[in-house]
Parts: C-alpha cells; sequence; structure tokens
C-alpha cells in the first residue's frame, strides 16, 4: 500500500519569536481565515528568521520538504505539484533545495520529498508555468489544473497535470481574468 499525504505543513518564525503554523489538508481543511489574519496582523514590519515546510503522512510521518514554494497536493495524494517563481525566495537557498527556472518551472514531488520529475512547458522561450488553475474544469473532475502564459501576453492556456509524465495535457481552453 502507498503512504499518501494527507495535510502540507508550514511553519514560520518571525524576529520577535512567533511561530505561526499553517496547514492545508488534502481534504480541502485547512488553516481557517481568522488565523490567517491573525497571523498577518502579527507579521507587520516583522522579519521571518526561519521558515519550514514539511509533509504529514496519512501514518502520521513527517517529511521535510526544503522547497519553500506553495506545495499542492495531487488529486491522488501521492505527491505535490510545485510551481517555481523566475528567482527562488529568500528561504530557498540550502544545498539540498530545489529550484527550476522559466520556462519549465514546475515539477512533481513524492510523499517522501524525492523529486518525480521536471514539468515539460510545451511553449519553450519566453513562456512560464503559472499559477494552480482553481476555477471549474467540470470536463474534468479530480484533476489539477496549471495555466501557462507567454511573457506579455494574455490570456493564459488551460492544462491539466498528468501526475505520471511530465507533460502537461491541453485542454484547449484559454483562462482570461
Amino acid at each position: 500500500m502507498k503512504t499518501l499525504i494527507d495535510k502540507v505543513v508550514t511553519v514560520v518564525e518571525l524576529d520577535n519569536g512567533v511561530v505561526f503554523e499553517r496547514f492545508d489538508a488534502w481534504d480541502g481543511g485547512g488553516t481557517s481565515f481568522e488565523d490567517i489574519k491573525q497571523y498577518i496582523h502579527d507579521s507587520k514590519g516583522r522579519c521571518v528568521v526561519r521558515r519550514r515546510q514539511y509533509l504529514v503522512l496519512d501514518n502520521g510521518v513527517e517529511v521535510d520538504v526544503s522547497i519553500q514554494e506553495v506545495l499542492n497536493i495531487l488529486p491522488d495524494r501521492t505527491g505535490v505539484f510545485v510551481v517555481f517563481e523566475k528567482e527562488p525566495y529568500n528561504f530557498s537557498g540550502s544545498e539540498n533545495s530545489w529550484f527550476f527556472g522559466y520556462p519549465s518551472n514546475a515539477a512533481i514531488f513524492n510523499a517522501d520529498g524525492t523529486l518525480r520529475f521536471q514539468m515539460h512547458n510545451p511553449y519553450g522561450e519566453n513562456s512560464y508555468i503559472g499559477a494552480i488553475h482553481s476555477g471549474a474544469m467540470p470536463d474534468h473532475p479530480d484533476t489539477l489544473g496549471v495555466l501557462i502564459g507567454t511573457v506579455g501576453h494574455e490570456p493564459e492556456w488551460l492544462y491539466l497535470v498528468d501526475p505520471n509524465a511530465p507533460k502537461l495535457i491541453p485542454t484547449g481552453k484559454w483562462i482570461r481574468y
């Protein structure tokens, strides 16, 4: 039996000693909006001194992940999909961290924290893999959508993530925002 991801936890410590823990569970549960609002209020004018992200597996094991970008749990819970920004975050500097720049700036990592594969962006140079698509996809239930854009051009194209292959699946749909 495969070990599945139960939730992603991010712990942030501020320079005044305040520690904030946020979680996102596979079933849609997570840290309350009120708690997030309180953290934003408490962190104004403060510096982050430490940041940790880890996966909590369904057997209770915690797996540290040296990636500072958002970890999106795959619908099958066997890994996480990560979209990297143009430049690494300040806390992404350790020798164990991963970073993939444009245009193929996304990857899937397994539940044990190892790299499954880097995603392939079919548009190549002057494009990027954008944000996770959180809109309705009635033709593709239980599938993770991602937007691909070209520098200086809107709209973005909607693609689907195949957890078993590095190629994104085209939907032929444009997303305007």
